[in-house]
C-alpha cells in the first residue's frame, strides 16, 4: 500500500473534491471516491412499499377483516343487486347444508366454489341472485336435539329443534362471512319456515293431484340404526363390508329318488336336500319359499366326506354352478350321483324353519347362474325379488322383524328381541346348526345408513311413494340439454342412471322431525293410510295463516279435516293423523319452488346453475330433477358444476379417530404447528384441489404448504411490482413505443387478462389459479428481473424508467382485476398500498384491459401503439436468450458482452431494435449484431469495458467516471 504524505507549514482544510482529485493524480486512476461514490449510489431508484410479503398468524384475522372493510367485501352482493347498469340476471340455486355442527372443509370447497361464480359473474358486469339455504330437517338434527328429549312427544322434539336450529343458522353464517362468501345473507331460506313448508305442501298436493303419490306395502330399504325407511339416494355402499355366508339345507319331502337320473344307483336310505347359499342367515327363519330356475339342469351331488355314511345324503344344485361350488365348498370335496330338470323340482315341497310347515319350490326369472347354488332363498318380506316372487303367488307377506331390527314376539322366546345384524344372527346358526353345510366370511358391497354409517336391511312396510317411471324419459330428454360435469369431464350420463333406473321413490320417514305427510287412516288400521289434494292444502292453507309448521300436530284432526276434505277422503267416520314425515331429499328436492319467488308472468322456475358434490348426482340433483319435471315439465336448472369430496393429503378419508380432520380455522388463522394462511390462503386451496374436479379434494400439512409456497409467490411479486410504481406519476401515459421489453410483457399480460375472462365465463377455477401462478413466475423470470437496470438506474424522469412504472402498474391491475373473485382479499390489499389505488372500488371496476383492435395490435387503457412485428422480434430474442442460458455460466449473465451471428432472415428483424431493447431482453451488458451463416447463434465474451460503480454494469470507459447511462442520468 503506498501512503500520500502531504506536508504544510500551516494547517489547512482541503475541500473534499480537491482532496479527492489529489487522490486520483497520485494513484494516476479515476476512479471515484468514497463519497462521490456514495452520492451515485443514493441516486438510484430503490422500490418501497410496505406490503408485507409474510405475514404473522396472529395479525392474520384482523388484518382480513381489515381488507374486508376497506374493500366493502360485506356489501358487494347488495351493491351488485341494486347496480342498474347491470342488465343480465344469473340466479345460482343453493343447495341447503343441514343446519348443525361446525363447519368443515366440505362446506369450504362448496360455498368457496359458489362464491368464485358470484363474483366472476358479478366481474363480468352480470346480477347475481343467490339466496344460502339451510335444510333444517332431517336424522342429523333430530339426533343431535333427542339427545336431550328421549321419549317425547313430536311436537316436544319439534320445539326443542326450532329452538336449537335457529341458533344454529346463525352461528354458522361467521366462517362463510370469515370466508369472504357473497350471498344474500339478510334472507337466507330455511327449510322449516312457514313460507317454506307452506309452499313445498303445496307442491305436494300437486304431485297427489296428478297421481304420482301412492300408498303402497313393500319392501324398502331400512335402517334400523334410525328406524326408518330410506331412499337408493340415502344409501352409502361399502364394499369391504363382511357378511358371515352360508350353505344351508333344506330337507325335500315329496322329491322322489327316481327323478333324479343317476349315475350310480343309491342303495342306501337317503335324504334329498335343496341346498342354498345366503349372505343374511338371519332371514333363514323367515324363509317362504325356494326359487329355482326351470330352464336350468340341476345336480344331485354327494360329499365325500359322507360317502360311507349308512345315510346316503344327496344336494341339489344347478349344474353350471358345479364347478365354482367346488371352490367354494373346499376343504370339502364332492361327485355328482345324477341331474334332473329344474322344471321337475317346481311345485315340489320341502322342510321350512319350522318343522312343521312345508314351503314350496317355486320358478322365478331372478334367479341367475352367475352365483350361489341356483336354490335361492327367498323371503317374501325381507328381499325385492323375493317379493315379487310371494306377490304372484298370491301369499301373504308376514314382518315379524320390526323397525329397530329385531325379531318380534312371533319368532319365540330363543329369538324375540334379538337384532338381526347381530347376536340374531348368531343365535339362528346355533338353533338350526345341523342344517348348516359350511360357512365362510364373504366381503362384498353392501349398503349403510349415509347418516348413521351403520348397515341396513332389506323390511317390507307401509310406505308412501312417488311413482317415478312416468318421469324417467322426460327427465332423461331434460338432461341432454343441459350441462352436467366437473370441469371438462361431462357426467350427463350418471344423472342419467341416477334419475331414471329406480322405479319409486320411497317419500315416507319414520320420523319425529320432519315435515309432516298429511293423511289419515281409520281408528286401528296401521297400513291403510290415505290422503287428498284437498286435506295436503288445507294444511298448507293453515300453515300459512298460523305461520306455524306445526300446526298438524298441534290442531285436532276434527279442526283440520272439514267437511270438504272428508268429502275428498271418502271417509265418513273419525279418521287419525298420520305421524309419518316426508323425506327430506323432497323437502330440498323442491327448494327450485320454494326458496324462489316466482316473477309475475314467470310460467317456469329454472336457475341458471346449481353446484354440489358428487353425491349429489343421486340426492339434490336427482330429487330436483324428478319434482321439476314432475310439476313444471322441464329440468329446474340449466348447468350443474359436480365437485369431489375432500380427502387428506395421503388419499384416506377423514376421521376423528385418524386424527387427520383438518379444520378450516387452522387454515384461516394457523395452529401451533401451521401458519395461518388467511381467508384467501383457504380460497386458494378450493381453487387448486377443490374445483373442476369430481375426484378427490386433497388437503393437509403437505398440501397446505405447497398453497402456502405458492400464496408467497404471489405477494412477493406483487409487492415488488407495488415498490417499483413508488413515487411515480400515475397520470403519465407513453406518447410513443414503449420499451420492447415493457411491449412484450404487456402483450402476454393482456394475453392473460384475455384468458382469464374466457376462463371465468367457463368457470374453470383450478385452470385459472394455476395459470395466474404461472404468470406470475413468467412475470418474475422474464420482465423483472430484466427491467430492474432500467427501473433502478435510469432517471426516474426519464420515460424509460416511467414506462417500467407505467408496465408494471398495468400488469399489477391486469392480475388483480383478473383474479379478484378467487383471492379477493389480496386484490384489495393491492390497492391499500398502491399509488392513488382505490380498495374500496376493486371489486366493483368493471373495466377490461383485454380489449382487441384490429389484427394483432391490443388496446391498453388508451390506446398505445404496440410493435407490429412483436410477436416476431419478441420471439426471436427469447429463443436467444434461451440459446444463452444453455451455456451454464456460473458468472451473472449480465456482466457479459453477446455477439449475435444471425441469419439473414433473423438479422433483418432485428435490424430497427434499438441496441438498449435487445440488451434488455437478453439480459447482459452488451451486444453485438453480425450477419452470417443461415443459422442464428450466439457467443458469450468478457466485455473490453469495465464496471460501472452505480449500475454494476460492465458498460464503462476506462477514462470516464461512470457509464453513458449513469454519466447523463446524474446529470
Amino acid at each position: 500500500m503506498v501512503l500520500l504524505v502531504i506536508k504544510c507549514h500551516k494547517p489547512y482544510i482541503f475541500s473534499p473534491l480537491y482532496r479527492c482529485n489529489l487522490i486520483r493524480s497520485f494513484h494516476h486512476s479515476r476512479s471515484l471516491c468514497a463519497e462521490e461514490k456514495e452520492k451515485a449510489k443514493k441516486t438510484v431508484f430503490l422500490p418501497s412499499t410496505a406490503f408485507p410479503v409474510h405475514i404473522k398468524s396472529t395479525e392474520r384475522s384482523r388484518m382480513d377483516q381489515d381488507i374486508s372493510e376497506r374493500g366493502r367485501m360485506g356489501s358487494l352482493y347488495e351493491w351488485q343487486l341494486g347496480d342498474s347498469e347491470r342488465s343480465k340476471t344469473t340466479t345460482l340455486m343453493d343447495g341447503p347444508p343441514y343446519a348443525n355442527g361446525a363447519v368443515h372443509t366440505g362446506h369450504a370447497i362448496n360455498k368457496i366454489l359458489k362464491d368464485f361464480i358470484v363474483k366472476s359473474c358479478i366481474s363480468r358486469g352480470e346480477r347475481v341472485v343467490f339466496r344460502p339455504g339451510w335444510d333444517c330437517h332431517g336424522l342429523p338434527i333430530e339426533l343431535k336435539i333427542t339427545k336431550n328429549t328421549r321419549g317425547k312427544s313430536a311436537l316436544e322434539v319439534s320445539e326443542a329443534t326450532i329452538s336449537d336450529d335457529r341458533l344454529r343458522v346463525i352461528t354458522e353464517n361467521g366462517p362463510f362471512r370469515r370466508w369472504g362468501i357473497s350471498a344474500d345473507w339478510s334472507d337466507p331460506y330455511v327449510t322449516m319456515s312457514p313460507e317454506y313448508v307452506s309452499t313445498q305442501l303445496r307442491a305436494f298436493a300437486r304431485l297427489v293431484e296428478k297421481g304420482l303419490v301412492y300408498r303402497d306395502f313393500k319392501p324398502v330399504y331400512w335402517s334400523p340404526s334410525s328406524g326408518t325407511a330410506l331412499a337408493e339416494s340415502e344409501l352409502e355402499y361399502k364394499d369391504d363390508h363382511s357378511s358371515l355366508a352360508v350353505f344351508y339345507r333344506f330337507k325335500m319331502i315329496d322329491l322322489p329318488l327316481s327323478s333324479i337320473s343317476l349315475s350310480v344307483p343309491v342303495t342306501k336310505p337317503h335324504y334329498i336336500y335343496a341346498l342354498t347359499w345366503t349372505t343374511t342367515p338371519w332371514t333363514l327363519p323367515l324363509n317362504d319359499a325356494i326359487s329355482i330356475n326351470p330352464s336350468q339342469e340341476y345336480s344331485a351331488i354327494q360329499f365325500d366326506d359322507e360317502s360311507k355314511n349308512p345315510i346316503t345324503e344327496l344336494y341339489m344344485v344347478a349344474t353350471p354352478l358345479v364347478e365354482s361350488l367346488r371352490s367354494q365348498l373346499a376343504p370339502r370335496s364332492f361327485s355328482v350321483r345324477g341331474s334332473v330338470r329344474g322344471s321337475d323340482l317346481e311345485g315340489k315341497f320341502y322342510v321350512g324353519w319350522n318343522h312343521d310347515v312345508a314351503r314350496p319350490i317355486v320358478s322365478s326369472g331372478h334367479v341367475t347362474m352367475s352365483m350361489g347354488t341356483g336354490c335361492v332363498h327367498t323371503s317374501y318380506a325381507h328381499g325385492f325379488d323375493d317379493f315379487e316372487v310371494g306377490k304372484r303367488r298370491g301369499d301373504g307377506v308376514e314382518v315379524k322383524v320390526d323397525e329397530r331390527g329385531r325379531y318380534t314376539r312371533e319368532m319365540g322366546h330363543e329369538l324375540e328381541g334379538k337384532s338381526v345384524l347381530g347376536e340374531g344372527n348368531e343365535k339362528v346358526l346355533q338353533l338350526r346348526n345341523k342344517n348348516v353345510v359350511m360357512k365362510k366370511k364373504h366381503v362384498h358391497s353392501y349398503p349403510y345408513d349415509w347418516r348413521t354409517k351403520k348397515p341396513l336391511i332389506i323390511r317390507a312396510s307401509a310406505q308412501w311413494f312417488i311413482d317415478t317411471r312416468p318421469l324417467a324419459k322426460k327427465a332423461e330428454e331434460e338432461i341432454e340439454n343441459i350441462s352436467v360435469g366437473a370441469g371438462t369431464t361431462d357426467l350427463r350420463e350418471s344423472l342419467v342412471a341416477m334419475a331414471t333406473k329406480r322405479p319409486s321413490w320411497c317419500i315416507s320417514r319414520q320420523r319425529v322431525w320432519g315435515v309432516p305427510i298429511p293423511a289419515v287412516r281409520l281408528p286401528g288400521d296401521e297400513v291403510g293410510e290415505v290422503t287428498s289434494p284437498e286435506l295436503v292444502e288445507r294444511v298448507a292453507d293453515l300453515v300459512e295463516r298460523e305461520k306455524d309448521t306445526d300446526v298438524w300436530w298441534k290442531m285436532p284432526i276434527e279442526d283440520i279435516v272439514d267437511d270438504k276434505v272428508k268429502l275428498s277422503l271418502g271417509c265418513d267416520g273419525p279418521v287419525e293423523k298420520s305421524t309419518e314425515v316426508m323425506d327430506v331429499w323432497l323437502d330440498s328436492g323442491l327448494a327450485w319452488k320454494c326458496a324462489r319467488k316466482e316473477k309475475e308472468g314467470e310460467e317456469k322456475v329454472v336457475a341458471d346453475m346449481v353446484s354440489e358434490g358428487v353425491d349429489q348426482l343421486r340426492g339434490w340433483f336427482q330429487s330436483m330433477l324428478l319434482t321439476s319435471v314432475a310439476l313444471q315439465g322441464c329440468a329446474p336448472y340449466k348447468r350443474v358444476f359436480v365437485h369431489g369430496f375432500c380427502m387428506d393429503d395421503k388419499g384416506k378419508k377423514m376421521s376423528k379417530s385418524i386424527g387427520n380432520i383438518v379444520d378450516p380455522d387452522t387454515v384461516t388463522d394457523g395452529s401451533m404447528s401451521a401458519n395461518a394462511l388467511g381467508a384467501d390462503g383457504l380460497r386458494l386451496w378450493v381453487a387448486l384441489h377443490g374445483a373442476e374436479s369430481a375426484a378427490q379434494s386433497r388437503i393437509g400439512p403437505q398440501v397446505l404448504k405447497e398453497v402456502e409456497k405458492q400464496l408467497v409467490l404471489l405477494r412477493k411479486s406483487l409487492k415488488f411490482l407495488l415498490g417499483a410504481q413508488s413515487g411515480m406519476d400515475v397520470n403519465w401515459r407513453p406518447k410513443g413505443e414503449l420499451p420492447l421489453l415493457d411491449q412484450f410483457i404487456l402483450r402476454r399480460a393482456i394475453e392473460f387478462g384475455s384468458r382469464m375472462e374466457s376462463l371465468k365465463s367457463s368457470f374453470r377455477f383450478r385452470t385459472m389459479a394455476n395459470e395466474s401462478v404461472q404468470f406470475v413466475q413468467h412475470v418474475s423470470s422474464s420482465y423483472l428481473h430484466l427491467v430492474k437496470d432500467r427501473l433502478y438506474c435510469d432517471s426516474p424522469s426519464w420515460d424509460s424508467h416511467r414506462s417500467a412504472q407505467y408496465t408494471m402498474r398495468v400488469i399489477a391491475s391486469i392480475f388483480t382485476n383478473s383474479i379478484w373473485p378467487i383471492l379477493p382479499h389480496l386484490s384489495i390489499e393491492y390497492e391499500m398500498h398502491a399509488v392513488q389505488g382505490n380498495p374500496e372500488g376493486k371489486l366493483r371496476d368493471r373495466r377490461e384491459y383485454g380489449e382487441k383492435r384490429e389484427g394483432n395490435e391490443l388496446n391498453i387503457l388508451e390506446g398505445m401503439r404496440l410493435r407490429s412485428d412483436l410477436d416476431l422480434v419478441s420471439n426471436l430474442l427469447v429463443n436467444l436468450r434461451s440459446e444463452i442460458g444453455k451455456f451454464g455460466l456460473k458468472e451473472d449473465i449480465g456482466t457479459k458482452h453477446a455477439v449475435l451471428h444471425l441469419s439473414n432472415t433473423d438479422f433483418d428483424v432485428l435490424e430497427n431494435v434499438s441496441e438498449s431493447d435487445v440488451v434488455e431482453m437478453l439480459g447482459v451488458s452488451t451486444v453485438d449484431k453480425k450477419r452470417e451463416g443461415d443459422i442464428s447463434t450466439v457467443s458469450i465474451h468478457t466485455p473490453s469495458r469495465i464496471r460501472c460503480d452505480r449500475c454494476r454494469k460492465i458498460r464503462r470507459e476506462r477514462e470516464n467516471d461512470h457509464c453513458e447511462r449513469c454519466t447523463l442520468a446524474l446529470e
